[in-house]
């Protein structure tokens, strides 16, 4: 048997319609809103450099091995 979902009732949603909302400032709820991380640096990345095709595994193994890699 599966579960129904629950349905707010019509008087109960005209009841939370009136309800005045509460709005909190993070001082009143004691949150720390300034800033965790320091940013020290931004640079952009390396470029890419083009691909190789190889004709072989064994040369794929030596390439790989070359760029320290494998």
């Amino acid at each position: 048997m599966r579960p129904e979902p629950r349905y707010t009732s019509l008087p109960n949603i005209m009841k939370a319609k009136k309800k005045p909302i509460e709005k909190l400032t993070a001082e009143e709820l004691g949150v720390d809103l300034k800033p965790r991380l320091e940013t020290v640096k931004v640079t952009e990345p390396p470029k890419r450099q083009g691909g190789a095709k190889v004709e072989s595994v064994d040369e794929l193994v030596g390439k790989l091995k070359e760029a320290g890699l494998a």
